[in-house]
C-alpha cells in the first residue's frame, strides 16, 4: 500500500513537471507566433495539452517532441514572413513620413497665407491715405 501511494505521488510530481515543460514550449511558440504577428487559439493549445498529460495517453518524450516539431515550424513560418513584414514596416514609416511632411507643408504654406494677409491688412491704411490724397 505504501509503494502504491509514493508511486501515485511520483506520477502526480511527473505530470506536474510535464505541464510546467510544457507550458514553457507553448510560451516559446506564442511568443514566435506573436512576433510573427500570426493568431493562435492559445487557450485550446493549453486546454489540449492539459488533457493530454492528465489523460496519460501520451508519452511524455511524444510530448515534449511533438511541441519541438511545432515550435521548429513556427520558426520557419515566422522566418518566412519576416520579409514581408519588414517592407510592411517600411512602407508603415514612410506613410507615416509622408503623412508629418504634407502636415507640416500645410502649416507652412498657412503660416505665409497669414504672413501675406497681414502685410496687405497692414497696407490698407497708407493706400487709403494714397488714395484720398
Amino acid at each position: 500500500m505504501k509503494a502504491e501511494v509514493e508511486v501515485e505521488r511520483l506520477d502526480q510530481l511527473k505530470a506536474s513537471k510535464m505541464k510546467e515543460i510544457a507550458f514553457k514550449k507553448q510560451d516559446e511558440l506564442e511568443d514566435i507566433y506573436a512576433r510573427a504577428h500570426v493568431e493562435i487559439n492559445p487557450e485550446a493549445a493549453r486546454g489540449n495539452i492539459l488533457s493530454l498529460i492528465d489523460s496519460g495517453n501520451i508519452e511524455p518524450s511524444e510530448l515534449l517532441t511533438d511541441m519541438d516539431k511545432q515550435i521548429a515550424a513556427a520558426k520557419e513560418e515566422a522566418l518566412s514572413r519576416k520579409e514581408i513584414l519588414d517592407k510592411v514596416e517600411k512602407w508603415m514609416s514612410a506613410c507615416e513620413e509622408e503623412s508629418w511632411l504634407e502636415d507640416y507643408n500645410r502649416v507652412l504654406i498657412i503660416n505665409h497665407l497669414r504672413s501675406i494677409c497681414e502685410s496687405i491688412f497692414s497696407m490698407i491704411p497708407s493706400l487709403q491715405l494714397w488714395w484720398e490724397s
